[in-house]
């Protein structure tokens, strides 16, 4: 190897340390850059005035609910309304044929009359049989034979009125009225049928409105409605929260709803005891049968800690959230909830008035992080600002 050659590896050789030395030691403006904190969207709990409520399932119930049945034999001789018709009180629906009910009127009538008749010849001959035994002119056993015909008489009096009265007793019931305002279902006979006491019912007669609403409360509701009453039978109407319906179609029913009943026990089968709320029902909205959520209000608002929906997650421990704290590093807190109002939920233990717990963002951090915030739009205004 010649010395030119020589030369030009150890130079070669020179340049290769240099370039590894300055590998090995980067200038400031090589090095990496640590990572900057992720920036997440946080919401303050605050605490705002909320009217607690609780949801149930009821069924609506009509007031009036009865089947009309025909209390007589005989052929159904003509209807007066159309099936589902709404009716009025005292309205005539249906008659039966009365033929054999009016021949038992009149002959009901001729024996009274002729039970009358007997009676006045009985008087009479009271009257004479009297004067006669004082004077001394018929025996003892004359005049108390006299005596009980009269009174024999007297009472065939009295049956002969009792078998009138039930002759046009039976006579009425050929014409079958309504008991009260409502709508009449299908009829389940047609003119010409032969009806009875034990035929089952004509039709069945609903009343509309107003309605009643039953559903059932737990035993522990019940108990905190108490509370401070002294017993459940104390409670008045006043002590009672609003009561409203929320529609098999979702939507909440424009009427509120006062409780008019509270069971006097509590079913050991279910632990619920019973309520009726009434509602008036003057839309003729509320179907008896129907089944409905039923809504209670409590009637004054009180203070609740609440936080958004959005923070919080759930593990087997329960709910929990993720917050930020003054270092603006992330802890988990296990929250206990309450109702849930509109977005938000009641927080009953886990949580302080104004710490922070983040809504946007959770995927990208972990307890014990540090990152920036950003605070949601309708946050409450004692949440921090961004940073």
């Amino acid at each position: 190897m010649s010395h030119s050659t020589r030369a030009l590896l150890r130079a070669s050789a020179a340049a290769l340390a240099v370039l590894a030395l300055a590998a090995c030691n980067p200038s400031d403006d090589t090095a990496a850059k640590k990572p900057e904190p992720p920036t997440v969207t946080v919401a303050a709990a605050q605490n705002k005035d909320v009217r607690q409520s609780t949801t149930f399932v009821g069924q609506i119930q009509a007031v009036d609910d009865v089947q009309i049945l025909a209390r007589v034999s005989g052929f159904l001789e003509a209807k007066h309304v159309d099936d589902g018709a709404m009716v009025k009180k005292d309205q005539l629906l249906f008659s039966i044929e009365k033929t054999s009910y009016e021949a038992a009127v009149a002959s009901a009538e001729a024996d009274v009359a002729n039970a009358r008749a007997d009676a006045a010849l009985k008087a009479a001959d009271l009257a004479r049989d009297t004067d006669l035994y004082q004077k001394g002119h018929i025996s003892k056993a004359k005049f108390d034979a006299t005596t009980a015909a009269k009174e024999q008489s007297d009472a065939n009096v009295e049956a002969a009125d009792a078998r009138l009265k039930t002759a046009k007793l039976n006579l009425s019931y050929t014409e079958i009225s309504a008991p009260f305002d409502g709508q009449i279902s299908k009829t389940a006979f047609s003119v010409g049928d032969v009806l009875g006491p034990n035929s089952g019912p004509i039709t069945r007669l609903v009343s509309k409105a107003p309605v009643y609403v039953s559903f059932a409360i737990s035993e522990k509701q019940l108990l905190d409605t108490v509370k401070g009453r002294g017993t459940a039978g104390s409670i008045v109407a006043e002590d009672i929260p609003d009561v409203h319906l929320v529609l098999p179609n979702n939507e909440t029913y424009g009427e509120n709803g006062d409780i008019v009943f509270l069971d006097n026990r509590v079913d050991p089968k279910t632990g619920t005891i019973s309520l009726r709320a009434k509602f008036d029902n003057k839309d003729g909205l509320l179907v008896p049968g129907t089944f409905v959520s039923v809504v209670i209000e409590a009637q004054k608002a009180q203070k609740e800690l609440v936080i958004p929906q959005a923070a919080i997650q759930r593990n087997q421990q329960g709910p929990f959230v993720l917050a930020v704290n003054d270092k603006n590093l992330v802890e988990q807190r296990q929250v206990e909830l309450g109702a849930q109002v509109g977005s938000d939920f009641v927080v009953t233990k886990g949580l302080q008035q104004g710490e922070r717990v983040i809504t946007l963002g959770l995927q990208k951090v972990r307890p014990g992080v540090p990152v920036k915030t950003a605070t949601a739009p309708n946050a409450a205004a004692d949440a921090k600002p961004a940073e």
